[in-house]
């Protein structure tokens, strides 16, 4: 099964956020029997830390190129273990910032953007997930920034999404 394009559920949190002008996008993909009975918090361990290694070495170059103009290359934060992810937390390099037993929502902010990552099932399709991003542009750097990432942050999502549920079996 491959990652599709789509459209986050309304009943997503991460619609609180979006405003006129912000970035969005999103992908889906049908769960597999094994993928409907794990926890929204194992769906999205397995989202964030299975990028290709064609996606590791572009954040690899991404790091280099943006480290001069002062944006975050390095992540702070305790890793979260097996379990329930918790607020504050990292899986990966995304910070969470919300978790219910249908959502996690997790990215970070910075000088020249915010950004979040939705991983979300409705309760009403758990056979499906969801794996939408949210950019709020501060800058021209944002801007610039997202204009140049926008064609690989396309690639990566959706090879990310379908390489990590591939990997749940």
């Amino acid at each position: 099964m491959r990652a599709k394009a789509d459209r986050l559920p309304l009943s997503a949190k991460l619609h609180e956020h979006i405003r006129s002008g912000d970035f969005v996008d999103c992908f889906s993909i049908e769960l597999g029997e094994k993928g409907t009975k794990l926890s929204i918090d194992d769906l999205a361990r397995s989202l964030a830390t299975t990028p290709p290694k064609w996606a590791q070495f572009l954040l690899y170059l991404r790091n280099i190129l943006v480290k001069p103009f002062g944006l975050r290359t390095e992540f702070d934060g305790a890793q979260t273990k097996m379990g329930e992810c918790q607020p504050g937390e990292l899986i990966n390099f995304f910070r969470i910032y919300h978790r219910d037993n249908n959502e996690i929502l997790m990215g970070d902010d910075d000088k020249h953007l915010d950004y979040r990552v939705s991983v979300y099932r409705s309760p009403s399709r758990p056979s499906k997930l969801y794996a939408a991003t949210w950019v709020r542009r501060h800058n021209w750097l944002g801007h610039t920034y997202l204009f140049l990432i926008k064609p690989f942050h396309k690639m990566i999502v959706r090879s990310m999404v379908t390489g990590g549920m591939r990997t749940l079996g």
